[in-house]
């Protein structure tokens, strides 16, 4: 119910035969990507790449290839291709940024990444710098917008990600698209965003998740949450288990009336420091 995808399995009417999961995949499909569609994803990413950096080259092929380490992962590129003019001589134990593609695939999602990389290394704080933006779209404003937002952002030297669904059937979601920024660009995103919405407004649906703010309908804001139950949790999936654990208290304590079960809820949201009216904040 947080982002209405499974409103319609969850109805007490809903035939069995309505909620098989990937059945009658279209022969342009693999693995519930829709090929096509994500394609024109793609080429609607005005995006170039980022560079990454930190890598150390640990050796040099015969072809001309180097090869290059960070943490667990070693992969070799190309001079020409991968590094920066500047440092294109590197040699043997020389630190480099090397250029990572423009896009990622993700749980469903289409990722476009920024041509300028979020600074996410060795930063143990980012949860509270980061913030993001939700959209209720369909199919055709996801291009639309991901060819708006990628050539505004980056025009703008802006770090993000941007993450769509890439299957046209998945769109019955409230955030089928997702961006995630810093807060300290957000006068320049949200200016941004005015834009890009009038532009393409008739490509919205009006619901927006529960707990984000509502900006305009089908867009909404949530900052990314800093105190988290699991390393890997959304902030749908946060916000949901604190109501959860609201729940099992007042469960616990033989509270079952829904006055008590919603003063449990609001107990758990107290505990985080998070504002009952204002979910979408993270707690002080």
């Amino acid at each position: 119910y947080y982002n209405g995808y499974l409103r319609t399995p969850l109805a007490l009417n809903t035939s069995r035969a309505d909620i098989a999961p990937h059945q009658n995949l279209e022969n342009n499909t693999l693995l519930g990507i829709d090929l096509d569609f994500y394609q024109r994803l793609h080429a609607n990413n005005q995006g170039t790449g980022y560079f990454d950096p930190n890598w150390q080259v640990i050796s040099e092929e015969t072809d001309g290839s180097i090869a290059v380490t960070k943490g667990s992962l070693t992969m070799h590129i190309e001079r020409e291709i991968h590094l920066k003019r500047e440092e294109k001589s590197a040699t043997i134990g020389s630190i480099v940024a090397i250029r990572m593609p423009k896009n990622l695939r993700q749980n469903g999602f289409y990722v476009a990444v920024g041509n300028v990389a979020q600074e996410r290394q060795g930063n143990g704080d980012i949860d509270s710098k980061t913030a993001r933006i939700y959209f209720n779209l369909t199919p055709d404003g996801a291009l639309a917008v991901m060819d708006s937002m990628t050539k505004y952002l980056n025009a703008a030297a802006i770090p993000f990600t941007f993450k769509v669904l890439y299957n046209p059937s998945e769109y019955k979601r409230h955030d089928c698209g997702v961006l995630y920024f810093e807060r300290c660009d957000s006068e320049v995103v949200f200016g941004v965003m005015q834009t890009i919405y009038l532009a393409n407004r008739c490509h919205f649906r009006p619901e927006v998740p529960l707990f984000t703010k509502f900006l305009a309908p089908g867009l909404s804001f949530a900052e990314e949450p800093t105190q988290k139950f699991t390393s890997q949790e959304s902030f749908g999936m946060n916000r949901c288990q604190i109501v959860a654990n609201g729940l099992m208290q007042a469960w616990q304590n033989g509270n079952n009336t829904p006055e008590e079960r919603l003063n449990a809820i609001r107990q758990q949201f107290s505990q985080l420091g998070i504002e009952w009216e204002r979910p979408y904040l993270n707690g002080e």
